[in-house]
């Protein structure tokens, strides 16, 4: 569930088309709105029962939904022991528009007054959770905080539950909700993007992946490994040295015991932001010292969030599918570094993700 539209099959559509841009908008009464990518056409009334939908908030509305595309997709719907599915999710904002509500009854009216159907949804792990009850998933069911990296940091620990035997399978989620006081904050310390101004677009939806223990002979790709590492910073600002991101890149590399030269195609973490430009160039400049694979990056165009390492994931899959080539060149900076844009199906892929606070993660998927 992107701003590209419903389903992954409109995502695929939007990588192949080379002039996509999400529509921007998020309203606000009293200012002109907020550059936000907004899920417009998403609505849970063709996939969700209303009684259903209707106890949900919009995080876990759009979860839902995308959860529920991942396990039919997988082939492992009908033979799924559910009791031994788990969920991993990673979120930067869920949450806000039930926790403001509550809050407001609270201290405008009374704490008796507080909707107590609306208070489980102000906590970050309702989405998973309210996707655990419905679908009847009994696995361990863990959310994850970690700003910009929350989705791929949740792909990691969904693969981990796996890999070490605590699920047969996992769903490996991503989701975040537009709401005007996450992007005010941000449009007050002026890192959002506008004319004239460099900076991120804040993005809406929800990403799942279905992780199995036994891989399908339809299966579409495999974690071969994962790294991660930090680097000091503040919580709010990205690391200075781009130490950490080397790191992780390395890391996943090596575990994977594959070398930069075998690596076909890089999935930056750009998302408009000059501060991980210069990372990502040092980081990357070290990682790939003669060879340069393909490149390029969703996050500026999808919107930024732990969406955007779902979105990222989801992108490196449907490439190495074959659904889609994308179209998208590498981003500027990338490309007087000497990366290229994709021309055929990748084999290897390597996502990457930077946080504010210093977290720096990698991944490499490898096609079946």
């Amino acid at each position: 569930m992107t701003p590209a539209g419903v389903g992954a099959a409109a995502l695929a559509r939007a990588l192949g088309d080379v002039s996509w841009r999400a529509t921007l908008g998020l309203d606000r009464t009293d200012a002109p709105a907020l550059p936000v990518a907004v899920c417009r056409d998403f609505s849970p009334r063709e996939h969700l029962p209303p009684l259903v939908a209707r106890r949900l908030d919009r995080p876990a509305r759009l979860l839902a939904v995308a959860a529920r595309e991942a396990l039919a997709g997988s082939g492992l719907d009908a033979d799924l022991d559910r009791e031994r599915c788990g969920i991993a999710a990673g979120t930067w904002n869920a949450g806000t528009e039930a926790l403001i509500e509550v809050l407001k009854t609270v201290f405008l009216s009374s704490p008796d007054e507080a909707p107590p159907a609306q208070f489980p949804s102000t906590v970050a792990n309702a989405p998973a959770s309210q996707v655990g009850i419905i679908e009847k998933l009994g696995g361990p069911n863990l959310t994850f905080f970690e700003k910009q990296v929350g989705g791929l940091r949740a792909a990691i620990e969904a693969a981990r539950l796996v890999r070490d035997g605590r699920a047969d399978a996992a769903l490996a989620c991503a989701v975040d909700e537009a709401h005007w006081l996450n992007a005010e904050g941000f449009e007050r310390l002026r890192a959002l993007a506008r004319a004239g101004r460099a900076g991120m677009v804040l993005g809406e939806g929800a990403t799942a992946l279905m992780l199995a223990s036994t891989p399908q002979t339809a299966h579409s790709a495999a974690i071969a490994a994962w790294g991660a590492a930090s680097e000091p910073a503040p919580p709010h600002l990205y690391p200075v040295e781009p130490g950490a991101l080397e790191r992780a890149c390395r890391q996943a590399l090596e575990r994977s015991r594959l070398g930069p030269e075998d690596v076909d195609l890089l999935i930056s973490a750009h998302n408009g932001l000059a501060a991980v430009e210069r990372l990502e160039e040092v980081a990357y400049r070290s990682v790939f010292p003669s060879r340069r694979p393909a490149a390029f990056a969703v996050t500026d165009r999808l919107g930024e969030g732990a969406i955007g390492g779902g979105t990222r994931i989801l992108a490196a899959v449907l490439a190495m599918q074959g659904g889609c080539v994308p179209a998208w060149g590498p981003p500027g900076h990338l490309l007087r570094e000497g990366f290229t844009a994709l021309r055929e199906r990748p084999r290897t892929v390597l996502v990457t993700g930077v946080a504010a606070g210093g977290s720096a993660l990698a991944l490499v998927l490898t096609a079946p």
